[in-house]
This record gives C-alpha cells, sequence and structure tokens, in this order.
C-alpha cells in the first residue's frame, strides 16, 4: 500500500509536532511526499523529514518526494541536498 502526504506551505517550528506526529503513524510499505506548495523549510522541519526518511529507509521502505516546487528545490539546495537525492539516505554525506 502507498501513502501520500501533502507538505504544508510553510513548514516552520510549529510545524514540528504535527509533522513529526503524522510521520510516526505511517508504516506503509512506500510513503510518497507532495512538496507542491513548500515554500518555506526550517531546519527542525528538515531533520524531521530526514530521520523519518533515515528510519523508513533501514526498515525497508520506499520514500518519494513528488512535484516539488521551486520553493522547496531552491530551500533544499541550501541545505546541500536535491530531490532526487533527499530520499536516498546513501547518498548522503
Amino acid at each position: 500500500m502507498t501513502v501520500q502526504v501533502q507538505l504544508h506551505d510553510r513548514l516552520d517550528y510549529q510545524s514540528v509536532g504535527p509533522l513529526l506526529t503524522e510521520l510516526r503513524e505511517i508504516d506503509d510499505p512506500e510513503l510518497i511526499i507532495d512538496a507542491a506548495q513548500v515554500r518555506h523549510l526550517s531546519a527542525q522541519s528538515l531533520q524531521i523529514l530526514l530521520s523519518a526518511i533515515k528510519t523508513r529507509h533501514g526498515a525497508g521502505q520506499i520514500t518519494r518526494v513528488i512535484n516539488a516546487s521551486e520553493g522547496c528545490i531552491d530551500l533544499l539546495s541550501l541545505f546541500g541536498f536535491t530531490v532526487e537525492n533527499f530520499t536516498q539516505p546513501e547518498t548522503w554525506t
């Protein structure tokens, strides 16, 4: 089964709790993260996403990002990521 999560436009410190709760509840083999609306991504929210991706990867589960907005792409690049390597912990250095 595949689950899709729609990220909000502003992922700031107020988003951390709800985002963490939502991602922790997902145990499906495939998670699709729709980032079409993202225009702000805080370091805390990024850490939550990276932790979920790494945990899921370790459990043999797949996580993908789709529809990344230009803002999302730009913000990920500031943290040293591309949309392609963001969900591949083995490429993180």
